[in-house]
């Protein structure tokens, strides 16, 4: 291949790698040679040369949630922007498989593993046995071993009531998961009552309804209880998009215009919320950044075990939020 591109083998390694400083009119010659021979790397030879595998590991709750399909699709995407490859495994939100994700038999041979839970707490992340490197992502770890990525939720959540507000609403519910209620530690939830007290509203037990899964259906069922139990709800903030997009369904049954009777906001901006009907207000927490600065973090640090390059000591790791106002949250009519 270098004698017909008339180079050296380390030009057409740069190139096939996409390295070094190799002139256009070179690189184009490189890749018609490479093109010409139907060359493709040995991936084998590679890994073993590397002392890596070149493949990251992805632990969700499922990918049957919007929100976490969506997040697995961005880390893919750029996973590939590292020359790498993505095994993903479901936890099912089971806190013994989220504890267990570094001895996950099917995750073994990946070069670190980047974990979304929605069950451990504190606690488990500090007898956490991370044995490769361990990623957090959606979630707020301060234990000191693990790195971990997320939005400001409770500032996100905040800013929810805010435009609720607003927009002339007065009686804002929310739908979030939790057994009997959402957990304190929720900074959604949080979030969520301080809007509610800055408003001067008060914080209603009646208007909080708790489900034991993140679905549409379970979104659906959430507000035909929320009506049964305060049917004067002119406001539902739904703690992810599953939810919101359900509680839509359930209020278009009960003969609830949205927003004309009642407004409703999700979390997450998946990519039904811009095509449902009423097109639906969230908040984007910024899932492509989370994914590109998580990923990289985690290549670099799978990169610093084989060759003993010093990073920093793990910590939190905060990205953006946005509000994406749709007609789901339209000002109340007078």
């Amino acid at each position: 291949m270098a004698a017909l591109a008339g180079v050296s083998v380390s030009t057409v390694s740069n190139v096939a790698r996409g390295r070094g400083n190799v002139r256009e009119e070179t690189r184009q010659r490189v890749q018609g040679a490479i093109d010409e021979l139907g060359y493709r790397p040995n991936l084998a030879a590679r890994r073993l040369r590397s002392g890596r595998s070149h493949v990251l590991g992805l632990a969700l709750p499922s990918v049957t949630v919007p929100y976490f399909r969506e997040f697995a699709d961005s880390v893919l995407r750029e996973a590939q922007e590292h020359g790498m490859s993505v095994r993903i495994t479901q936890t099912h939100g089971d806190v013994r498989r989220e504890r267990g994700v570094c001895d996950d038999p099917y995750l073994r041979h990946v070069d670190g593993i980047l974990l979304v839970p929605v069950a451990l707490g504190q606690e488990d992340m500090r007898a956490l046995p991370v044995t490769k490197p361990l990623i957090v992502a959606t979630a707020s770890f301060t234990a000191g071993r693990v790195d971990s990525f997320d939005t400001d939720r409770f500032e996100a959540a905040r800013a929810v009531v805010a435009h609720l507000v607003a927009g002339g609403r007065r009686r804002i519910a929310a739908l979030a998961p939790g057994e009997v209620l959402p957990a304190e530690s929720d900074e959604r939830y949080q979030g969520y009552v301080t809007g509610l007290r800055d408003a001067g509203l008060p914080v209603s037990r009646r208007r909080v309804v708790s489900t034991e899964t993140v679905t549409f259906a379970a979104g659906a069922d959430a507000v035909r209880t929320l009506i049964e139990r305060a049917p004067d709800t002119d406001a539902v903030f739904a703690l992810g998009d599953a939810l919101a997009l359900g509680a839509l369904r359930g209020l278009r049954d009960a003969g609830r215009a949205v927003p004309g009777d009642v407004a409703v906001v999700g979390f997450g901006d998946v990519a039904q919320a811009a095509y449902c009907a009423p097109t639906l207000t969230t908040v984007d927490p910024g899932r492509e950044e989370m994914a590109h600065r998580a990923v990289s973090l985690l290549a670099e640090r799978a990169q610093a075990r084989t060759t003993g390059a010093v990073l920093p000591e793990p910590g939190h790791h905060t990205v953006g939020f946005r509000l994406v106002e749709r007609e789901s949250s339209a000002v109340a009519s007078e």
